[in-house]
């Protein structure tokens, strides 16, 4: 038997090879955009309403379905009643006028 070194293996390269580079994840930084206006969260109230004809929530189901304060909310669907587009009911609750 003869004693040979062991040839070295090569990869033959091809033009498809990528050259390896450790993967690394970039932080995510999210930003939040500017709050939308109140004719905007007003709209949307509104929207919501219309859509689901049955809705009748109180000021805590609504604010944490529009994702509001209790208070901002109140205040909205408040001036929404007085407007006319809503009617509140005697144990609190806010609905289209039938």
């Amino acid at each position: 038997m003869s004693s040979r070194s062991p040839k070295a293996t090569r990869r033959r390269t091809t033009a498809l090879d990528i050259a390896h580079q450790p993967l690394s994840i970039p932080t995510l930084t999210y930003r939040r955009g500017a709050a939308p206006s109140r004719a905007d969260v007003e709209a949307r109230v509104r929207c919501e309403f219309f859509e689901m004809r049955g809705f009748s929530p109180t000021v805590e189901q609504a604010a944490r379905l529009f994702q509001l304060h209790p208070d901002e909310c109140g205040r909205i669907l408040k001036d929404l009643v007085e407007e006319g587009f809503l009617k509140k009911t005697p144990d609190g609750r806010f609905r289209l006028p039938s």
